[in-house]
């Protein structure tokens, strides 16, 4: 029997293009510098998700504030008094009420818009009459607020079938001194 001898069969290498060395060795390089990147982020404290996820709240800080103190002066409102519960003469007679507690007035009737408002009255006002509008509503408890598009600072007062008159005095003084806490700032939740 003859021995077959076997030799080591030599495989050729095979051909790569001469690009593909250098785009190796660019990728390897982007590899490193990424880590090297993600390793810094981590030890700054910006790669943790917990931290992202989780931000610091933002303070919300309880003041005291008394209304009275950022509502306008009767004097520097002009009232129009407008009577839209049906009741003959109650125009007339708050207009009377409201000038005698310092307010100025405007036009007296009955309501222009020729509704008839069942509660105990609207206060309409437009953008730059808000503030005037608040202080009308405390003379005129349980009124409805109303904005309109509308320019000029006066305010209506449209008195419905529920207006009993105007509240005393001195409830209307003691509720502008009042007090009272107000939150305020970017981390109050609103209601």
């Amino acid at each position: 029997m003859t021995s077959l001898r076997e030799s080591p069969i030599r495989r050729q290498p095979p051909n790569r293009p001469g690009w593909l060395i250098p785009v190796l060795a660019v990728v390897g390089v982007l590899v490193v510098v990424g880590l090297i990147y993600a390793v810094v982020a981590m030890a700054r404290g910006g790669g943790s998700s917990s931290d992202a996820a989780s931000p610091e709240p933002s303070a919300c800080v309880t003041t005291t504030v008394v209304p009275g103190q950022s509502l306008p002066k009767p004097a520097k409102v002009v009232v129009n008094v407008y009577n839209a519960s049906g009741v003959s003469g109650l125009a007339g007679r708050t207009a009377d009420e409201i000038g005698a507690r310092g307010f100025r007035i405007g036009q007296v009737d009955n309501d222009p818009t020729g509704r008839t408002v069942t509660g105990v009255g609207e206060i309409r006002y437009g953008p730059k009459g808000l503030k005037k509008a608040q202080l009308l509503a405390y003379y005129v408890p349980g009124a409805t607020l109303v904005a309109l598009d509308r320019k000029g600072t006066k305010v209506d007062l449209a008195m419905g079938k529920g207006f009993n008159g105007l509240a005393a005095q001195d409830e209307v003084d003691a509720a502008l001194t009042q007090p009272s806490p107000v939150a305020s700032g970017p981390g109050c939740s609103t209601p």
